[in-house]
């Protein structure tokens, strides 16, 4: 650097940041010169929560160290989807990568919270280095460390904010409730207006470090609530039914796009059908919904948003998804509380009760009604589109689950389907229920597609019949995968390139020597294609259960107790090992 700059006064801002670097490890043995001139050069910048300090791929003009806050990284690779780096706290350093290695900034940084920063450019940048090496090697080891830190974990959600959705609704009580759910974080604190809304960035920050969690009561006021959102990581707009949705307060305009924003709705009994969607549209903004009855709501939604929730997710497989209800009853037994439910085909169908809070005896009523005591695929036809019309598959699932939305299920809840217009897997999350697993349930040639908003809606399965990444992107957490179909298998002794007369196809069968059937072939046929994403998926899982039900056929309806009991014995061995306590590490979702 040029010559030593004279000692800053001691009441200046100058002096103030000298000391503030005097106490950092990476300038702690600069010779007192130095320092003072890097105070007198560095650039004080405040940045409100939410706002991006540079975007990735910029140039490199300046490092950065924060004071006061939190600082965010993301990093957008080639297909255009982000990943989450880490994080930035109070004394760390963001932006000499880029300096270091004279390149463009190789990620997004943004606030998380109100923030202090102070900037060096390139020049003083380089300056430093040339002058003094140390502070060269403490930069790189900081960068080094960093980039060693970039393996994908779950985020640290320890802010929240709860701001009324409706006039009138009791934020605070709320607030005090959550703040008892969270225990597990530790000493849980609420920030409420008349004690903070003049407070800087500095006070915030110190209480963010000083308290295990925060729950930050929003107000009518605008000003606050957006501070309120600007300090959080997680947002809740409360809004009580018993209000009309058109009275909806507006949601937070400030919010950063990976804080996420849920709605909880305060209410004195479980939703009747179609009873949701209105709240949902008045609150368009919310990623998620949370329906809000009881403390087990209450306790639910805490591990939700703290990263410690339960997921299950349900593969397709025909009769063989009977042994899901098997699982299901193990689970409980080892008292495994699920908080989110998806599913595909047949799984769907279960995990679809499961999230309307069905018990045990409820599913099984209501699947041996539907698929043992009346075939749901008799109802053939000419087949031009499908060996069967349809009717029974719709009319039985309408049967089981009426005119009820997704929205209106007791826990969150999504299932697949396969968009032949778009060639994507398709997840449904809004609609109607029933409409929604008829499509996850549409095996390609034996029941028609489903065509809804101008696509060809079938079987989830054809591509993808585990899709443990599709709620990995939903909720932070364990998920439990239970794979019934991954292991099935067509098998036959013949050998043949072509079918012989009809007479002969009767004798053979006879002979115990069928062909297998169209429905099985068709069936697997539409699985196979997804089996390579299948093995992805059961590797992206908390834990996978993959009961071993041999004998159990694709179309086997009539041996739905086996199916069942075969899961149970199944899950019951793989839980009293203590596998369930004794999750594989799994990728963090990609926000």
């Amino acid at each position: 650097m040029s010559g030593p700059s004279p000692p800053a006064a001691i009441d200046t801002p100058e002096a103030r940041l000298r000391c503030y670097l005097e106490g950092l490890a990476l300038f702690a043995e600069l010779p007192a010169a130095t320092l003072d001139e890097l105070a007198v050069r560095g650039e004080a910048i405040a940045l409100a929560g939410g706002t991006t300090l540079f975007e990735q791929d910029e140039n490199a003009d300046a490092f950065y160290l924060l004071r006061w806050g939190r600082l965010a990284a993301w990093r957008r690779n080639r297909e255009g989807d982000t990943r989450r780096l880490g994080q930035i706290g109070p004394g760390e350093y963001v932006g000499e990568v880029g300096l270091i290695l004279d390149q463009r900034r190789s990620a997004t940084v943004f606030a998380l919270r109100d923030s202090e920063l102070v900037r060096w450019s390139r020049d003083s940048f380089e300056q430093l280095l040339a002058h003094h090496p140390k502070a060269m090697l403490g930069l790189t080891r900081e960068a080094l460390k960093r980039y060693a830190a970039t393996v994908e974990r779950p985020a640290e959600v320890r802010c929240f904010a709860v701001l009324p959705g409706t006039p009138g609704v009791d934020a605070v009580a709320f607030a005090q409730r959550l703040a008892r759910a969270l225990h597990w974080l530790g000493r849980v604190e609420l920030v409420q207006a008349d004690a903070a809304r003049h407070r800087g960035a500095g006070w915030f920050s110190r209480m963010e470090q000083e308290a295990d969690g925060l729950i930050y009561v929003g107000d009518s006021d605008p000003q606050w609530r957006e501070r309120c959102v600007r300090q959080s990581d997680a947002v809740l707009l409360l809004a009580d039914t018993d209000d009309k949705p058109a009275n909806a307060l507006p949601a937070p305009a400030s919010r950063s796009q990976h804080t996420p924003l849920h709605l909880v709705l305060q209410r004195r009994y479980p939703p009747q059908p179609g009873e949701t969607r209105p709240w949902l549209e008045a609150f368009a903004d919310c990623a998620s919904h949370h329906h809000m009855c009881d403390d087990a709501d209450m306790a639910r939604l805490a591990r939700l948003l703290g990263g410690r929730a339960t997921a299950l997710m349900l593969s397709g497989g025909g009769a063989r998804g009977f042994a899901h209800i098997g699982v299901l009853r193990a689970l409980r037994e080892h008292g495994v509380d699920v908080d989110y439910v998806g599913g595909c085909s047949a799984g769907a169908v279960v995990g679809a009760g499961i999230a309307a809070g069905w018990d045990e005896a409820q599913l099984v009523e209501a699947l041996r009604i539907a698929f043992v005591d009346d075939n749901p695929l008799s109802d053939r036809t000419l087949p031009l589109v499908a060996m069967s019309s349809g009717r029974k598959v719709s009319q039985l699932l309408r049967r089981m689950f009426g005119e009820r939305d997704i929205g209106d299920l007791h826990l969150p809840f999504f299932c697949v389907s396969s968009d032949l217009t778009e060639g994507a897997l398709h997840v449904h999350e809004r609609g109607k229920l029933w409409i929604a697993l008829r499509a996850s349930s549409a095996i390609p040639g034996m029941v028609p597609p489903v065509f809804h908003d101008r696509r060809v809606l079938v079987d989830g399965g054809v591509i993808d019949n585990l899709p443990v990444s599709e709620m990995r992107q939903r909720m932070n957490g364990r998920i439990i995968a239970v794979d019934v179909g991954g292991n099935y298998r067509i098998d036959t002794e013949l050998e043949a390139t072509s079918l012989p007369s009809w007479w002969r196809q009767i004798l053979l069968q006879w002979r115990h020597r069928t062909y297998p059937g169209i429905g099985r072939i068709l069936w697997r046929a539409g699985m196979v294609n997804s089996a390579a994403t299948v093995a992805h998926q059961r590797r992206q899982s908390s834990l996978l259960l993959a009961p071993q039900l041999d004998g159990i056929d694709l179309l086997g309806w009539q041996q739905f107790e086996r199916a069942i009991e075969l899961g149970y014995q199944y899950a019951q061995q793989r839980l009293e090992r203590g596998d369930h306590l004794q999750d594989r590490p799994a990728a963090t979702p990609g926000l």
